[in-house]
């Protein structure tokens, strides 16, 4: 499904903001959610939903921090609040990309 390459990619950006950061190999935990992708159950969407949900707050979360971060040292800090927050709401629309009709019929 063609469809599913969003939510894939949304875990792939996930990843690379993980092991930036340091997470070592939990960094690469959110592949193992898109794995998950491959399974037709209806459980799976409400699964993906979530953790592409907490994702985008994570997203949010770090934006925040990297906004305060070069608020104080008297950096620009209008692009990488734009970056961060575009990465959320990728992964917010990456979401809802399960209300397809054609993403319905699969995860019955």
């Amino acid at each position: 499904m063609p469809l599913l390459i969003l939510p894939v990619l949304a875990y792939v950006l996930l990843c690379a903001h993980l092991m930036f950061h340091g997470f070592g190999l939990a960094a690469f935990a959110p592949l193992a959610a898109a794995l998950l992708l491959a399974v037709p159950r209806r459980p799976v969407v409400w699964l993906q939903t979530a953790l592409l949900m907490l994702a985008a707050a994570e997203w949010l979360r770090a934006g925040w921090l990297l906004v305060e971060r070069r608020l104080a040292w008297g950096e620009p800090w209008h692009l990488a609040a734009a970056i961060m927050a575009g990465c959320a709401l990728f992964t917010v629309l990456c979401a809802l990309v399960f209300r397809a009709k054609r993403l319905r019929r699969f995860y019955r």
